[in-house]
C-alpha cells in the first residue's frame, strides 16, 4: 500500500469512526477518548478499558453514555478501529496497548497511537514557544560548529560531557545530561531520571534538572513514563531546555529502536 492509499484508508476509518463517537458516545461533549486493548485468549484485539478527558459538555450525560449499553455495543468496532491504525502506522498493538482520538479544531479527530492523556495547561501554554527558542538555539549552535547535527558524538554519561570537532577543527566541549528517551515501538517518552539502564549516578543527574524546574503543576514532570508522539518529546526536551537555560539539546538514535535527548549547557571551544 502506497502512502496514498495509506492516507486515504486511515481517513476512512476516521471518518467512521468520528460518526460512531457522535452518534453512540457523545462526541460533542468531550475532547479526548482513550481506549485500551488487549488479546484475548483467542488472540483477537478487545477494549479492556476506556478513558475520556477534556469533558466540556453534560458530564452527567457523558457518564451515562460511556456506562451504558451503547459503549459495550460498539467496543468491537472500536477495537477494530485501533488494530488497523496502528497496523497503517507499522505499530504493534501489544506494545502501545491501544488508541487516542482527539478532536480537531473541526467535528473530525486525529489519531494519536497509545494511551495519550490530555496535556498539562501550563505545558500546552508554553510548549510553542519553547520549541521556538530550542529551534534558534541548536540553529545558532549548527551555524557556529555544524552541531549538533554534524554526525552522531560520543557523549560520556558517566561525566556529562560530550565532544565534538567543528567544521573548521576545532574542539568543542559541553556539559551533557540525559533528559529521556522516546521509544518509538511503544511510543513512550522516558525520564533519564527513571530510566532503569542507566548508572545511579546519570539518573541523579537527571533527576536535579527536573526538580530545579520551579513550575509544579505539570503532570508530565512527576510522571516517570508516559504514552506521547515524537512532537511531544521534542516539546518537552525543548521545555526542560528553556527553564534550565540550556544551549540547546543533542538527540540521537539508539540501537534498540528510539531517541535519547541530552540538554547541552556550559559549551567551551578550543
Amino acid at each position: 500500500m502506497d502512502d496514498a492509499d495509506s492516507r486515504s484508508l486511515r481517513r476512512e476509518i476516521l471518518d467512521g469512526i468520528g460518526s460512531v463517537l457522535y452518534e453512540e458516545l457523545a462526541a460533542e461533549a468531550w475532547g479526548r477518548v482513550l481506549i485500551e486493548v488487549v488479546r484475548a485468549p483467542d488472540g483477537s484485539i478487545v477494549v479492556a478499558g476506556i478513558d475520556v478527558e477534556e469533558v466540556i459538555g453534560d458530564g452527567a450525560r457523558v457518564d451515562e453514555v460511556f456506562g451504558g449499553d451503547k459503549a459495550r455495543a460498539v467496543t468491537p468496532v472500536l477495537a477494530r478501529a485501533v488494530e488497523a491504525l496502528c497496523a497503517l502506522d507499522g505499530l504493534d498493538v501489544d506494545e502501545v496497548r491501544g488508541g487516542t482520538f482527539a478532536h480537531l479544531a473541526d467535528t473530525t479527530f486525529a489519531w494519536l497511537p497509545g494511551l495519550v492523556h490530555a496535556p498539562s495547561m501550563a505545558f500546552d501554554r508554553a510548549r510553542d514557544d519553547a520549541v521556538v527558542r530550542l529551534r534558534a538555539k541548536n540553529g545558532d549552535l549548527e551555524a557556529r560548529f555544524g552541531f549538533p547535527s554534524r554526525g552522531t558524538p560520543e557523549v560520556d554519561l558517566a561525566r556529562e560531557r560530550v565532544q565534538f570537532r567543528t567544521r573548521a577543527g576545532s574542539s568543542v566541549r559541553a556539559r551533557a545530561t540525559l533528559l529521556g528517551t522516546f521509544a518509538l515501538r511503544s511510543r513512550t517518552w522516558g525520564w533519564g531520571g527513571s530510566h532503569p539502564n542507566v548508572p545511579e549516578s546519570v539518573r541523579r543527574a537527571s533527576a536535579a534538572v527536573i526538580d530545579s524546574i520551579l513550575e509544579r503543576d505539570l503532570w508530565e514532570l512527576s510522571t516517570p513514563i508516559f504514552a506521547t508522539d515524537e512532537s511531544t518529546a521534542w516539546g518537552l526536551a525543548a521545555f526542560v531546555c528553556d527553564r534550565a537555560g540550556g544551549d540547546g539539546v543533542l538527540c540521537s538514535s539508539e540501537e534498540q529502536g528510539g531517541l535519547v535527548f541530552f540538554l547541552l549547557r556550559d559549551l567551551e571551544v578550543g
